[in-house]
């Protein structure tokens, strides 16, 4: 880890309101993301994964903690003091065509962010665009004057991509930016937000709750369960000795070619994922967890490092 990060979130807490009833999506998270880092973010759907994104982004912003970006606390900052650092802070979407507005040509909805900015003449907004659909594999000639309706799933990604980098951001929060497009395409559009991670020197955020996907592209991984966080550990170290039970499990669901059912030693999850309106007491997974013991129900585990980059929340880590 680097003395100053790019990204710190501290004590971030989001709270929402559900039947009468106030409740935490997201409970006391803090990490670090260093500069050009990739850090996945996984779990199961309503583990609080976007809502850690919207948080980092100020959309809305958290209930209590602190989030700084390029040594800038972003929850004292103004909405109009927000408007310059969102420059260098983007966002990627998990539905593409939905995210493009139907009525406009791409053109428009690339160089939107600069109209808004006030950057360049027309004629540099013109070839800014240019430049970068061709640099997402885009070719202009034929794009600028169509709409998103006409493109494929892939194609319309590519074109939310150039609208993120226009603005030559610092760190993009990606939101399952690939779970609604096919696995050709899944690949290709990875490839390319590798590709100008390098180029652009890129700070990625990568959500998702497909950890074979995660695997591909992140320098580091953090589990989530229910609003908190179970284990972070560098990408390859936590997939060969997963030390928390619940990342143990998602590791066992990924599909395998020879499929079959679980070998011996794997852990298979069962259960629901419980309602966070009403969450266990102790540690969040005992209810799902086949190691669970009376300490599990009584005192909640807290991050702890038990080797060099590998933190888990886990009172019996697995051997």
């Amino acid at each position: 880890m680097s003395a100053s990060p790019i990204l710190s979130v501290r004590d971030v807490t989001v709270e929402y309101q559900s039947q009468g009833i106030r409740f935490a999506a997201v409970s006391g998270i803090s990490f670090d993301l260093d500069e050009s880092e990739t850090l996945g973010l996984v779990g199961e759907s309503g583990c609080g994964k976007s809502t850690i994104g919207r948080a980092i982004l100020q959309l809305p912003r958290p209930t209590r903690g602190r989030v700084t970006f390029l040594s800038k606390e972003l929850t004292r900052l103004s909405e109009s003091e927000m408007r310059p650092v969102r420059r260098r802070l983007q966002v990627i979407f998990q539905d593409p065509v939905s995210s493009l507005n139907p009525r406009r040509k791409v053109r428009d909805i690339v160089a939107e962010p600069l109209d808004i900015a006030g950057i360049g003449t027309r004629s540099e907004r013109h070839e800014r665009v240019a430049e970068i659909l061709t640099a997402v594999g885009m070719n202009p000639g034929t794009t600028m004057d169509r709409r998103p309706h006409q493109f494929s799933g892939g194609q319309c990604q590519r074109i939310c991509i150039a609208r993120a980098l226009i603005q030559e951001p610092k760190l993009i929060v990606c939101d399952e930016p690939v779970s609604s497009l096919d696995v050709s395409v899944q690949a290709q559009i990875l490839n390319l937000l590798e590709d100008m991670k390098d180029q652009y020197g890129l700070t990625l955020l990568f959500i998702s709750h497909d950890l074979a996907v995660v695997k591909n592209i992140s320098d580091r991984v953090v589990v989530m369960y229910l609003g908190k966080f179970c284990e972070l550990a560098d990408s390859e170290r936590i997939y060969e000795a997963p030390a928390h039970p619940y990342t143990a499990g998602l590791i066992a669901s990924i599909p395998t070619i020879e499929g079959g059912r679980v070998a011996d030693g794997e852990i298979a999850l069962a259960g629901e994922l419980p309602s966070p309106l009403d969450p266990p007491t102790g540690c969040r997974f005992r209810t799902r967890c086949p190691f669970a013991r009376e300490r599990c129900a009584r005192e909640e585990p807290h991050l702890r490092e038990i080797e060099a980059r590998h933190h888990v929340a886990c009172h019996f880590p697995l051997a």
